[in-house]
Parts: C-alpha cells; structure tokens; sequence
C-alpha cells in the first residue's frame, strides 16, 4: 500500500535511506543533516512510502526558468513497489504545481530503472559526475 509519508515515517525513511547509503556509498551519512532533510522532504515537499520504500522530493525554482521542478532526493524499495511511488509522486509534484519531475539514477543502478523512467517518458537530460580527493 502507498500512503503520503507523516513525521512518524522519518525513522522508516532514515533506515532505508541508511540501508541505501551503505550499498552505495563508501562514507557514513550525517545524522542530524539526514534526519534534517527527511523532515523538510515530508512537511514541505512530497513523500509517499510502502511497506518497504520510499520516494520523496522537493518543489524548488528552476535557476534560471521560470519554472518549479519537483527534484526527487530519495527514491528506494525493497518491495518492488518502485513503480507505483514513482506514479504517486508524479501525480503529486504536477498536482502541486511542479512544471517538471526530476529523477536522477546512479552509475551503479541497473538498467531496468532508466527504462522504467524513459517508459514514464521522462527524458535523459544531464549526466553528472563526481570527482573526489
């Protein structure tokens, strides 16, 4: 079942986000700052859970449009409920107001979550990189 995440969901949304970052990624989160943003992300933004996943985002001004972009900030699910939190966020972010969603995958992820999102007709529109000391 999906739902629209509340503040009792920061917890779930933080062990999954953890849960993430530990396959991901080689350095720790910051607590405070991921508690910080999840709690932003449910109150002023759009967030919607399962069983075992989450999506969520924020509104934010395009920089140099005018435009308002929904730019997803976490996106993860263990019980194959990807789809349908992808579909509620849509819905949601063009409901509020959003002119674009915004997804973004990984250089790790695999194939099959580009092709969804080109299925949901979303456009390949930047690659970004990161370069660390």
């Amino acid at each position: 079942m999906i739902r629209r995440a509340d503040r009792y969901d920061a917890g779930f949304i933080y062990d999954l986000t953890s849960e993430f970052n530990a396959e991901y990624y080689d350095r720790p989160l910051n607590e405070e700052k991921t508690f910080a943003t999840i709690e932003k992300i449910i109150a002023d933004g759009v967030c919607f859970v399962s069983n075992k996943g989450y999506i969520g985002g924020l509104l934010m001004p395009d920089l140099f449009r005018d435009d308002v972009a929904l730019v997803e900030i976490g996106w993860f699910s263990k019980d194959r409920s990807g789809v349908e939190l992808l579909e509620a966020f849509i819905a949601d972010g063009f409901d509020k107001g959003a002119d674009e969603i915004r997804m973004c995958t990984m250089g790790t992820s695999p194939p099959s979550a580009a092709k969804l999102l080109l299925r949901r007709r979303f456009e390949l529109t930047e690659t970004s990189y990161r370069l660390r000391p």
